[in-house]
Order: C-alpha cells, then sequence, then structure tokens
C-alpha cells in the first residue's frame, strides 16, 4: 500500500497544482487516496463527509464521482454498525443513479 499511497499522493499534488482543487480530477484522486490510506471506518467516513460536501459543490448532485464517494460513505456507515444512517445514505446515491 505505501507504493499506491506515495503515487495517489503525488498524483493529488500535481492536479491540485494544474487543475484547482476541486477539479474532477483531483477530487478522484483524493478519493482513491483515503480509500487506501484510511486504516478504520471511523477515519473514512470521518474523511469522506468533507470530500463529498466539496464534490456536491464542484460536481453536482448527481456526477458519478459524487455518487460512488456517498456509496462509499454508505458502505462506511454500515460496516460500522451505523445502520440507519447507512440506508439513508445509499437511498440517496440509489436516487441520484436512478436520474
Amino acid at each position: 500500500f505505501e507504493d499506491a499511497r506515495r503515487y495517489y499522493k503525488r498524483a493529488k499534488k500535481g492536479y491540485e497544482e494544474q487543475l484547482g482543487p476541486d477539479s474532477k480530477k483531483t477530487l478522484e484522486v483524493t478519493l482513491s487516496l483515503i480509500m487506501v490510506t484510511c486504516s478504520s471506518n471511523g477515519e473514512i467516513i470521518e474523511k469522506l463527509r468533507p470530500l463529498l460536501q466539496r464534490m456536491v459543490g464542484a460536481l453536482g448532485e448527481e456526477n458519478v464521482v459524487t455518487l460512488d464517494t456517498l456509496n462509499n460513505l454508505g458502505a462506511g456507515l454500515q460496516e460500522n454498525g451505523e445502520l440507519e444512517e447507512a440506508r439513508k445514505v445509499y437511498e440517496s446515491c440509489l436516487a441520484g443513479r436512478e436520474k
């Protein structure tokens, strides 16, 4: 995982410099970095929530990258035993994909 972490960090830095912090590419690689580097569901949830807000603002609620992040948040919540919140997140994700 150390190689992946290093490559994602390098890509994130490059995308931020060239495209800005809220570009689709930057946000995608940020998601990948979170998923590779976080060691617990709690940490994943903590980092995905603000990322999701950035994505909604920059890409919109129905963007596939935003919806993938929403799905990952739901999975983290489910694994963390937060089933009611996970259900709501999954339903939001499904509604966005059906549009």
